[in-house]
């Protein structure tokens, strides 16, 4: 049997249709993180019609391609990590985002014990957080989803990003329907209440239950990646 290695890994997620990947040392281990040293995140972004128009509200099309891309990752993630147990290889899998049926037992998102993929992508070195705590890709800008699978297969980690570069541009705070942005340049370690108002985010996104509670505005409107 081949052994895994990063070539091996990246042809199986490049297979699994991922966009692109990177990888981070879990040490320190990252908050609610299992605890396997190695963590490999996994990018999914939109297709440009699904963010059509989402600089004006959410719609239907822009949730489905949230669902679509949830489905994806799980997929990508789950086949990955199918493959490297099956070699003898610790490995698990955090999901994008918490299964849908347990959403209305989330009282307050901002301590709902959710693993921050953006905080593993950022050490992976794939992007950093922008003004509204979006994690934001060079490539694609914030256009984007993520998953994470931990294992104990060792591999180079990425050269961790710790500071934004968005630089005085503040159109996501700006847009931001809610007022959620500081505009502050986000610094790695930072608290998040020093970056934005979460709970003004959260009460924004409560306006649309029948679109999982997603808003997506400052995602459309923000410039980093919109020509990708």
């Amino acid at each position: 049997m081949r052994d895994w290695d990063r070539e091996r890994v990246g042809e199986v997620l490049e297979g699994a249709g991922v966009d692109a990947w990177g990888v981070a040392a879990n040490a320190p281990r990252l908050p609610l993180a299992p605890p396997l040293p190695t963590a490999i995140t996994l990018l999914k972004r939109f297709d440009r019609a699904e963010l059509s128009g989402v600089e004006h509200g959410p719609h239907e099309t822009y949730y489905a391609g949230y669902l679509r891309l949830n489905a994806a990752l799980d997929t990508a993630a789950a086949t990955l990590v199918e493959g490297l147990r099956a070699a003898g290889v610790a490995a698990e899998y955090v999901p994008p985002t918490v299964p849908e049926e347990l959403y209305e037992t989330i009282a307050d998102w901002g301590d709902a014990g959710v693993f921050a993929h953006k905080t593993a992508a950022t050490r992976a070195g794939l992007g950093w957080i922008g003004k509204t705590a979006l994690f934001v890709s060079p490539e694609f800008g914030p256009r984007v989803r993520l998953a994470t699978v931990f294992t104990d297969l060792a591999l180079e980690a990425g050269t961790p990003v710790a500071e934004g570069r968005c630089g005085t541009c503040r159109r996501c705070v700006d847009a931001c329907p809610a007022g959620a942005g500081r505009d502050v340049t986000w610094r790695a370690g930072m608290p998040r209440e020093a970056l934005y108002d979460e709970k003004a985010c959260e009460a924004e996104t409560e306006r649309y239950p029948d679109l999982g509670g997603v808003c997506g505005v400052c995602i459309a409107v923000c410039p980093w990646g919109r020509d990708g």
